[in-house]
């Protein structure tokens, strides 16, 4: 039997007044576990390593570069 694929679907955006977004996601059962089990591995990483959470977050986004080229 094929293994379930694991979908998220933007189910919904909704602008706020403060100038913030609400979205909400339509998330199959495959793809819920999969996050459970990444989430827990990064947060069981982090904690083995002594690095901060938001530390790994900033440095995934530098790994961007500049989109501007600079």
């Amino acid at each position: 039997m094929a293994e379930e694929p694991a979908l998220i679907k933007v189910a919904g955006i909704t602008e706020e007044k403060d100038g913030s977004v609400t979205y909400k996601f339509d998330i199959s059962d495959g793809a819920r576990e999969k996050i459970i089990d990444e989430g827990l591995r990064l947060i069981l990483y982090c904690g083995t390593a002594g690095v901060d959470l938001q530390d790994v977050y900033d440095w995934i986004l530098s790994q961007a570069g500049n989109p501007d080229g600079d």
